[in-house]
């Protein structure tokens, strides 16, 4: 195990920007999800860590000692990558033991440690198989147990389970998870997936144009977003969005003319903003109901099994997603009525993006 520590790293392409003097501090043990859309700087991130790239300013730390000149090789660094990167003409037990007779390890310690990864990695049925005998998710998990077999200090995943399919993507997801557990191993681990992240992560790390917009634990992420960009990119459906006019007291104005309760969760002036609700915060009822905060007409329904998501036309043109029981029919173009949970609204300002509530 190690700790890590990224300190004002930037990286440019001639006059393209891609990381804008990022620091990290990440303790030893923890399991650290990078997320963001693709072309964020998340993957040359990464590949920065590993050293596979080099940083343009800035240094990295492993154990309080800087390892930003050091090769690749002698970062005491794993990296998992997308493709398995696995040798075709190599049994299971060849790509494991490789690396290992690379750096001059003897036979008895080879041995004894392809067994220990193997094992974690319930891999001892597949030793003498070759990769093209082997299914993705066990390409995949050969890939990881290669990585375990050298004892890092640090593990690195550049978007693994992208090309499983979505029944192999849990599967695996579980067997990271399970890993870190037994490990107790630092690991960073890239995806633009969500549900990875959220289920996978003890801190996030959202990335956007090549700068960190939050880092916190997936329940503080999803609770408190702080600005436009977390909140629109976590969650699925992602977050509803209505343009405010101001903001007096007690009251959100919205261009269409409604007002809505904010309570205490606002200052107690403010001009334009936009007002953020999860699906899952809305209560339709009837639209001539006097508890209605704003109403719509019902543009579609998607019934998912265990829950129902409406997808609804505002009278000011704008659509949100409202969660609702799946036992409940709307039809579509019928009138609908939403009632908004103050407990559950996020206000953001129009200018910066940052948050305005705590």
């Amino acid at each position: 195990m190690a700790d890590l520590r990224i300190k004002n790293l930037y990286k440019s392409y001639g006059e393209v920007k891609v990381l804008e003097g990022l620091n990290l501090e990440i303790a030893s043990g923890e399991f650290w999800v990078l997320l963001g859309p693709s072309g964020c700087g998340k993957s040359t991130l990464l590949r920065i860590i590993a050293g596979l790239e080099d940083e343009t300013a800035g240094e990295i730390f492993l154990d309080n000692q800087s390892i930003t000149t050091l090769p690749p090789a002698k970062r005491g660094i794993a990296m998992v990558f997308q493709t398995y990167a696995l040798y075709p003409h190599l049994s299971v037990r060849g790509n494991m033991s490789l690396v290992l007779k690379q750096a001059g390890h003897t036979k008895e310690e080879i041995e004894r440690r392809v067994a220990e990864s193997s094992r974690a990695l319930e891999l001892n049925d597949l030793l003498d198989r070759k990769p093209s005998e082997l299914s993705g998710g066990q390409r995949q998990r050969v890939a990881i147990a290669r990585a375990i077999v050298r004892n890092p200090k640090l593990f690195l995943f550049d978007e693994p389970l992208s090309n499983l399919d979505a029944s192999l993507r849990g599967a695996v997801r579980i067997e990271i998870a399970q890993l870190h557990q037994r490990l107790s191993s630092t690991m960073v681990y890239v995806t633009h997936d969500q549900v990875e992240a959220m289920t996978l992560a003890d801190k996030i790390v959202v990335m956007h144009d090549g700068d960190i917009q939050q880092v916190g634990s997936p329940r503080e992420l999803y609770e408190t977003p702080a600005n436009l960009f977390v909140a629109g990119f976590i969650g699925s459906p992602p977050m509803n969005f209505l343009e405010i006019e101001k903001i007096d007291k007690s009251l959100a104005f919205l261009y269409s003319g409604e007002t809505i309760s904010v309570g205490k969760i606002a200052p107690k002036t403010h001009g334009k903003a936009k007002m953020g609700i999860r699906p899952n915060a809305w209560q339709l009822v009837s639209s001539d109901s006097k508890s209605a905060d704003i109403v719509g007409e019902v543009l579609l329904e998607e019934y998912l099994g265990d829950a129902t998501y409406v997808h609804i036309k505002l009278e000011d043109g704008s659509q949100v997603i409202v969660r609702e029981n799946p036992n409940k029919n709307n039809k579509i173009g019928k009138k609908i009525g939403i009632n908004i949970l103050p407990d559950s609204i996020h206000l953001f300002d129009s200018v910066t993006g940052n948050r305005l509530n705590g």
